[in-house]
């Protein structure tokens, strides 16, 4: 269970439990939440009426005073979706040029990849970017020309390193392995 579910759980209880057990201070609280309207008395008194003998009393006050949300089942999914296509879609899309070459070409099909790479992280970074900033205008332009351009640095320093460390490794099991003999 998530922190929030347990947090949003646990303030529900205590909500619940102090309705049944401080009824005035949760019709104060009620005028609170309605003070900064500015709405006249009589209304408030009536709406701090009405929601003091509704059953829908506790979700209010989570709503309105608490302003926590009751949590989405739906929303862990979506997010592990969202991240497992998304490390599907990054794994998958250098890989590629792979099925389009010959048994012999790995070399051919490295370079493919690393092109392949290079445009998915620009366009990736450059997506990004406008997303947030905007997509019109020669600035928000710039700007996801210089995300795009960083996406590509990071995740070329990423993707050299994990080769760099790939190398290692193999340099270290072939060092174990003429000593080994």
């Amino acid at each position: 269970m998530s922190r929030y579910r347990e947090s949003y759980r646990a303030t529900l209880k205590e909500t619940q439990d102090r309705t049944a057990t401080d009824p005035i201070g949760v019709d104060e609280t009620i005028s609170e939440i309605f003070a900064p309207y500015e709405l006249p008395s009589e209304l408030v008194s009536q709406l701090t009426n009405h929601l003091s003998s509704s059953p829908m009393l506790p979700s209010f006050l989570m709503n309105f005073h608490h302003t926590l949300p009751e949590p989405s089942d739906s929303r862990a999914v979506l997010c592990a979706l969202t991240i497992a296509l998304g490390y599907f879609i990054g794994g998958f899309v250098p890989l590629l040029p792979y099925f389009f070459v010959g048994p012999h070409d790995a070399f051919v099909a490295l370079r493919w990849s690393i092109a392949t790479m290079v445009v998915a992280l620009f366009l990736f970074g450059y997506g990004k970017t406008c997303f947030v900033s905007g997509w019109r205008g020669a600035r928000n332009v710039r700007r996801g020309f210089v995300g795009g351009a960083q996406m590509v640095l990071v995740g070329g320093v990423a993707a050299g390193s994990a080769m760099g460390l790939v190398k290692g490794f193999q340099l270290l099991a072939s060092n174990s392995d003429e000593k080994g003999h």
